[in-house]
């Protein structure tokens, strides 16, 4: 049961495991974190991307718009 023999007595719960648990725990969300911004930064860099391209639609149509009334 549990990888132990029958006459073995499992050992107690010490105080490092706690500090495996809390920094395994710390881990994951600095992980969560990392994760997060990097998302944002996909999504900056696609909006102002996005806004560049819009930018210059917006001004070839004035161009051609006055070239349409010359």
């Amino acid at each position: 049961m549990y990888g132990y023999q029958e006459n073995e007595v499992p050992r107690s719960v010490s105080p490092a495991d706690f500090g495996v648990a809390f920094a395994s725990f710390l881990h994951n969300i600095a992980s969560s974190l990392h994760s997060l911004t990097e998302d944002v930064l996909e999504i900056a860099l696609y909006h102002a991307s996005r806004t560049s391209k819009v930018s210059q639609v917006w001004k070839d149509f004035a161009q051609d718009l006055e070239k349409m009334e010359d």
